[in-house]
């Protein structure tokens, strides 16, 4: 995966304001997109690990599996 630029991700997270604007009030734009900032980080850790255990164990799908059940 190339490396992300910082207008890529300003660009991103004002398309995630985007989704909100009209629909939530603007003092509770923060809640939102705090969760959604969270859960995108929890996912790339995930992706992340998933590529590691990928190449530490050449695709051994249930050694990967494991490994991830144990992950805290």
């Amino acid at each position: 995966m190339p490396p992300i630029n910082q207008d890529e991700i300003n660009a991103i997270l004002w398309k995630a304001c985007d989704t909100f604007r009209g629909t939530v009030d603007p003092a509770e734009y923060k809640n939102y997109i705090l969760v959604m900032l969270f859960l995108k980080y929890i996912s790339d850790v995930w992706y992340d690990k998933v590529e590691q255990y990928q190449r530490q164990y050449d695709g051994d799908e249930t050694r990967i599996r494991r490994r991830l059940s144990r992950e805290r």
